[in-house]
């Protein structure tokens, strides 16, 4: 299994810390008009939103300070590809036929059968 490391892009990352700067501005706002309206409710739950964005704003900021240190640790995510199986193309299927016949690990008649067999196969 090989391991690929997905991460954003600098610009991705300012981009993220606008949009988090943004939505700060926005619940330090209405938590202001929340609380001249003594809505009490909607001030919890923006003293919530400013908590969350502030941990997403650090998330992105640990991201964009360490961009070109160790990239294992500041992924976004991390996929587990499973190892291909390459395909043999025809043409290298025949020469490594050939190399072992040549090389003497397989007599003629081997050759011939697994020759017969790989140009039976679809091309």
């Amino acid at each position: 299994m090989q391991k690929a490391y997905v991460r954003p892009t600098k610009s991705a990352l300012i981009a993220g810390m606008i949009v988090v700067a943004a939505f700060l501005l926005l619940g330090i706002i209405m938590f202001f008009v929340l609380m001249q309206e003594g809505a009490y409710i909607g001030m919890v739950f923006m003293v919530f939103w400013v908590f969350i964005v502030l941990l997403i704003g650090g998330i992105y900021l640990y991201n964009y300070r360490n961009y070109d240190k160790n990239f294992e640790k500041n992924v976004a995510g991390q996929i587990i590809i499973p190892n291909a199986v390459k395909e043999e193309d025809f043409a290298d299927k025949l020469r490594k036929l050939n190399d072992l016949k040549r090389e003497g690990l397989i007599n003629e008649a081997e050759f011939i059968k697994k020759r017969s067999e790989i140009m039976e196969q679809k091309w």
